[in-house]
């Protein structure tokens, strides 16, 4: 038979299997939307049972996604225990494993970032390990990875996508089904922590597979493009945004057009070709606009206005930053380096207007948001680091593994070929073993002095954070000393607002205080746990409270820190008091220092 009757073969087998799938689903879904409480009469996944062993999986998560993603917990977790039973049944191990796989989506769709997905993607890629089903374990163990990284746990994630890689290869890339799309997801996760190397190499490697769409090359064009222009090689930058372009105009991707004319404009923009940058810039700020993408045209309407700014239109350059600001209304905190940038070309814009007063309002606050950027970029290189760390760890381990395997392969055939000296191959395993015991208790004691020397510097890292916020506590007693001052003088309300601005942002907030709890649980990793064990009714505000008393912290200082009066301070101590139910002689400090 010719390989192209094949091929219209199965083109034509998996329309009629979408079809059927189709119309199941269909009258599934009226099924559902009718209430019916009765699953054990409705088997969805009975259609599989006609199906070839290769297709049902594919068919199988068809099913699942268009069924039962949103549907109550006890009806979606009761059809996938029977599909369990119907791949037990059919003796279909990776249909089984499967099932632990959807039963980790359900939740991280449902729940967001929690255990019980965390528990069944374990589950899922022990499975597949314990049935040898290698290509399984690779794709367990890479949505495992897209489950952190979405949740930015990205150290984790690092660790699953480097450990999916490895089964990938044992497989052979080549025989991995959609391989170019799993290289394009870990590129992704790469490129949005700044690691442009690791991005960059595995979008090479995506391209040297058949991709499931045109949009999918076009997008991997535009973020090879991308890094260039983020390393500031704009030539090259602008040799794959031009490809990008003609990739979407070529399949007339009006989206990826608006998008790969902005990304040529900004490269212009960035080499301070105005003239040039303008015409693309436009085009970008339109079609953003038409497509409802607001931050993409926020950005191209700020390099709008720092043309205008250059061409002297302040007043037009005034309205445009009014309409940016309009833009990312409702998005605080995806637009921070945005909101610096429109603090910054105001300060500019009344610059420009002889108005020095009014340049300095925004330019102060321009430098407040900068502030709060740079602690947002701090934590981000954090985590790079911590990848890398990673990263090189698991390289390490990598090649020490294939060094001993090495060696090991080395012995073997030294035994076969000196077999007839039994008496010095016995010295020689004997040796060998002793070796290998100095070794792993050297490796113990290596592993040992690492741990303690993380939790010394975890410690030191919790000492400055406290630190920190105890020098934050003088400069917030400095902005009230500096307030009531103006205030008995009657000063200018606009700079005691300001200075009020200043002593919140000061004050210890949601995001520091989840930053600072992270750190403060490496140093007492069971305090909060043996916190809630002990005491059973304790709000956030009243652990916030009680970590700051662990600290040592004053009333003052826990006053400064969380925004309220020390009389407020005592008076939440009162009421812990009761809630911890303290006996008379027992102070709250007394308490929490034996925790």
């Amino acid at each position: 038979m010719k390989p192209a009757t094949i091929a219209i073969k199965k083109y034509i087998f998996k329309v009629l299997v979408f079809l059927f799938i189709s119309l199941y689903s269909t009258h599934l879904q009226a099924a559902l939307a009718a209430n019916d409480t009765t699953p054990t009469v409705l088997q969805p996944f009975d259609i599989l049972n006609h199906l070839k062993k290769e297709n049902r999986i594919e068919a199988a998560v068809s099913i699942y996604k268009r069924n039962y993603r949103h549907i109550t917990e006890l009806r979606a977790m009761t059809y996938l225990d029977q599909l369990s039973a119907l791949a037990r049944e059919l003796d279909d191990k990776p249909l089984e494993s499967v099932v632990f796989d959807f039963k980790a989506d359900y939740y991280a769709v449902n729940n967001a970032f929690n255990n019980l997905s965390i528990a069944y993607y374990q589950k899922a890629i022990n499975f597949a390990k314990d049935n040898g089903l290698t290509l399984e374990t690779a794709i367990y163990l890479h949505h495992a990875g897209m489950f952190y990284y979405n949740f930015k746990h990205n150290t984790t994630a690092c660790l699953y996508f480097l450990k999916s890689q490895e089964e990938f290869k044992k497989v052979g890339f080549d025989k991995v089904p959609n391989m170019g799309y799993y290289y394009s997801q870990v590129a992704d996760f790469y490129y949005h922590l700044d690691d442009y190397a690791n991005a960059k190499a595995q979008l090479q490697e995506a391209l040297k597979y058949k991709l499931t769409t045109p949009r999918d090359g076009i997008s991997i064009t535009n973020t090879i493009a991308l890094i260039y222009r983020n390393n500031h090689q704009y030539p090259e930058a602008l040799i794959y945004f031009n490809k990008t372009l003609e990739q979407a105009q070529k399949n007339k991707d009006t989206v990826w057009m608006g998008i790969a004319n902005g990304n040529i404009g900004s490269v212009y923009f960035m080499q301070n070709d105005y003239g040039k940058a303008l015409p693309y810039i436009q085009t970008d700020y339109s079609q953003s606009l038409k497509y409802n993408e607001k931050i993409n045209a926020t950005i191209a309407l700020l390099r709008i206005v720092k043309i205008n700014l250059v061409n002297n239109k302040i007043q037009l350059a005034l309205k445009q930053l009014d309409t940016a600001e309009l833009l990312i209304h409702n998005s605080p905190t995806l637009a921070l380096n945005l909101r610096a940038d429109m603090l910054d070309l105001k300060a500019q814009c009344y610059d420009k207007m002889g108005l020095p007063a009014k340049s300095l309002i925004f330019r102060k606050k321009y430098e407040a948001a900068k502030d709060s950027l740079t602690i947002q970029n701090n934590i981000a290189a954090v985590d790079v680091v911590k990848m890398q760390y990673v990263i090189g760890k698991h390289l390490a381990e990598e090649s020490k593994l294939k060094a001993k395997a090495k060696v090991e392969a080395n012995e073997r055939n030294a035994v076969f070929i000196i077999l007839f000296l039994l008496l010095i191959i016995t010295v020689l395993v004997y040796s060998r073993q002793a070796l290998k015991t100095k070794k792993d208790k050297e490796l113990l004691r290596a592993e040992k002095l690492r741990v303690d020397e993380e939790l010394k510097y975890t410690a030191l890292k919790l000492d400055n954070y406290t630190e920190n916020l105890r020098k934050n506590n003088k400069l917030i007693e400095s902005f009230k000393q500096q307030i009531e001052h103006l205030k008995s003088k009657n000063a200018d309300n606009a700079v005691v607002e300001h200075l009020e601005e200043l002593m919140q942002a000061h004050i210890m907030t949601d995001g520091n205080w989840m930053e600072f709890k992270k750190i403060f649980l490496k140093v007492y990793p069971n305090f909060f746990f043996n916190l809630k064990k002990r005491f059973l009714y304790l709000s956030e505000n009243d652990i916030r409270l009680l970590t700051l008393i662990k600290l040592q912290s004053n009333n003052k200082e826990m006053a400064n820190m969380l925004g309220i009066t020390i009389e407020g301070v005592k008076k939440a101590k009162q009421r812990l008091r009761k809630k911890m139910n303290l006996d008379d002689n027992t102070t709250i400090e007394e308490a929490i220092l034996k925790i």
